[in-house]
């Protein structure tokens, strides 16, 4: 799970506040606008598959909050709205059925600290109970402009991510 938030990060690019932002923190309510995925990321394939190299901004639903200590992060990471009609059996989903409902959603949160330009991520509770475990984090490097934040991940426990 932390090397999928990692990618969905990655390639979060730029988001804007639902709520009021002061210039100096990340604290509040942000909502991903757009997604941008450079060529030279074609070897981190978005790991749903949604996603090739372009920008992107017909995206669905994704929140970050972040307090003064923790965040939360939820995303439905499809490509295209996720299924809303009943099942074909009412009460007795195929595995496909819930695959499309519940495969692409990631979830967390967790503490987060910020030195300088960099953000780590520790998650606390997640999707996955492997972005769980107490080693597990993500670094990003963090740029704030008035109602933007831009977000480009750099590590992870596994080691840097070559730049983009």
């Amino acid at each position: 799970m932390a090397r999928q938030l990692l990618v969905l990060i990655v390639l979060a690019g730029l988001v804007t506040p639902m709520a009021g932002q002061s210039t100096t923190s990340i604290q509040g309510v942000w909502r991903v606008v757009e997604r941008t995925i450079p060529a030279s990321t074609a070897d981190r394939r978005d790991p749903f598959g949604a996603f090739s190299e372009g920008t992107y901004t017909n995206l669905q639903p994704e929140l970050m909050i972040f307090t003064a200590k923790h965040y939360s992060r939820t995303t439905d990471t499809a490509a295209q709205p996720r299924p809303t009609t009943d099942y074909k059996v009412a009460g007795k989903p195929t595995l496909e059925e819930l695959r499309a409902e519940w495969g692409p959603f990631a979830a967390n949160a967790g503490t987060y600290e910020i030195s300088g330009t960099t953000l780590t991520l520790r998650a606390i509770v997640a999707k996955s109970p492997r972005a769980q475990a107490e080693r597990n984090f993500t670094r990003l490097s963090i740029k704030l402009d008035g109602n933007n934040l831009w977000l480009t991940p750099i590590g992870t426990e596994a080691g840097m991510i070559a730049a983009a």
